[in-house]
């Protein structure tokens, strides 16, 4: 398959970007600088996700785009991650119309998940004031997929309360709109196999129109 994958420098598109390679996928990574080394079936571009004629140039004649995009807070306060947010994806959505592809994964944030009946993680009394804006913003996004008001065959992928490095293992499980918690009340995954989950549902289609989140 054929794919586009933005972000694809970062700590979790870099991690899809090798899953999808090592299973034979025909990858055009797109990253705002950053140069990546070569690798058989790989094609590096740099070009800004915000630039609609840009996105539509890139994704034409492929079959999925993944979207890891992320401004980082590191870099930028909440408030203007949010509107940074808002405008690559509004730029997203209408190159994939423009250039005819209608799959897309959006990795997307945690705290439209529920952290318990009725309570969003972003609602909730747990979750850091200081990152509220952006991560409305990605709920936004997941809603107004839900509404369809954009007729792509997406899907939301939301990661649970921690993502970090860390080993391939293959094990995890599958949730769609619960906050995921081991036994020990942990809600984690290593950013490699949230990649495996990723790119299992970029082969496998079960989650076309829906979200779903993976965790231990």
């Amino acid at each position: 398959m054929s794919i586009v994958v933005f972000g694809a420098s970062g700590n979790i598109g870099s991690n899809i970007r090798k899953e999808a390679l090592s299973r034979g996928h025909r990858v055009t990574a797109v990253t705002r600088s950053t140069d990546l080394e070569a690798e058989e079936r790989l094609t590096a571009l740099k070009a800004d996700i915000a630039d609609a004629d840009d996105v539509a140039k890139i994704v034409s004649g492929h079959e999925a785009v993944i979207s890891a995009y992320s401004p980082g807070l590191r870099r930028h306060s909440a408030e203007d991650a949010a509107e940074l947010i808002g405008k690559a994806h509004d730029a997203l959505f209408a190159g994939i119309k423009r250039a005819g592809v209608r799959r897309l994964i959006i990795i997307g944030g945690v705290g439209s998940l529920e952290a318990s009946p009725g309570t969003d993680v972003v609602d909730s009394d747990f979750y850091p004031a200081e990152h509220k804006a952006h991560t409305l913003r990605n709920r936004e996004i997941l809603r107004s997929l839900r509404r369809g008001d954009h007729d792509l065959d997406w899907t939301y992928v939301s990661p649970p309360l921690s993502i970090k490095a860390g080993k391939r293992t293959g094990k995890f499980r599958l949730g769609e709109d619960r906050l995921l918690r081991d036994e020990a009340g942990e809600s984690r995954i290593s950013e490699a196999d949230f990649a495996i989950a990723i790119v299992d549902e970029l082969d496998g289609r079960k989650f076309v129109r829906r979200r779903f989140t993976a965790a231990y």
